[in-house]
């Protein structure tokens, strides 16, 4: 997964997250019912674009306040089964930081937000409702809190208490400790500034030599052993 935020200089911006889960389809599979895998066969395949204020504008789980950030994103779903496709790119404007920070804590928000609408798509996408893995959580678990000149992201212990009783998401822990290659799916953060960065905090951050980009690489057995590995701090 890797997300990636481009802030302009006067605060507007884009936010985009674009998932490959071919790798984790298998691991997806060990964890779903026969029926639900059923499903996703029957469903055939998928390359479809969504707009994403097709679904806000008729969702009746969402706030209205939700609605106006989420509305303006687009999202696009592939999925092959037979040739474990399965890719997931989500785009999102943003008109301020305030705004960058409310999108990203609606993203995350499963009870209220992104979550909702992935079960309003519909069809047999291991993302339209069932009980699997939900990779949405890897970034739920955050806080983003953005000021002028400066994006941050904590780790919010209450929430990640949750993730860690998730049952599906610590048999997701035990496989990758028996070697399931959890290290092998990346997770990348990518922050492009409108200047120069004048400082950054994070065990994972590193600069580009321009000092306008910032590059975060972890993996997902990170989430597991080190999820600190995911904050960092930007000022510029």
């Amino acid at each position: 997964m890797n997300e990636e935020f481009v802030v302009k200089e006067n605060g507007t911006g884009n936010f985009a997250v674009n998932m490959d889960m071919g790798q984790l389809l298998d691991m997806m599979k060990a964890f779903m019912p026969p029926e639900e895998l059923e499903k996703m066969s029957q469903g055939g395949n998928k390359d479809t674009t969504i707009q994403m204020k097709d679904l806000v504008d008729t969702s009746t789980a969402i706030s209205a306040d939700k609605k106006a950030i989420l509305r303006e994103g687009s999202l696009r779903l592939q999925m092959n089964m037979d040739q474990k496709l399965f890719k997931v790119d989500m785009l999102y404007p943003f008109k301020s930081m305030d705004n960058l920070q409310k999108l990203y804590g609606s993203l995350g928000d499963g009870a209220n937000g992104m979550g909702s609408l992935m079960k309003g798509m519909g069809g047999n996408s291991p993302m339209s409702g069932g009980r699997q893995p939900d990779m949405k959580q890897v970034s739920s678990f955050f806080d983003l809190v953005t000021k002028k000149n400066s994006i941050s992201r904590k780790l919010n212990k209450e929430k990640y208490a949750g993730l860690l009783a998730d049952s599906m998401m610590m048999q997701m822990r035990q496989m990758g400790s028996m070697g399931g290659g959890l290290g092998e799916v990346k997770l990348n953060t990518v922050i492009k500034l409108p200047s120069a960065a004048k400082n950054i905090t994070g065990s994972k951050a590193e600069l580009s030599v321009d000092k306008k980009t910032v590059m975060i690489k972890n993996n997902l057995q990170d989430v597991f052993d080190h999820p600190e590995a995911f904050e960092f701090s930007v000022e510029y």
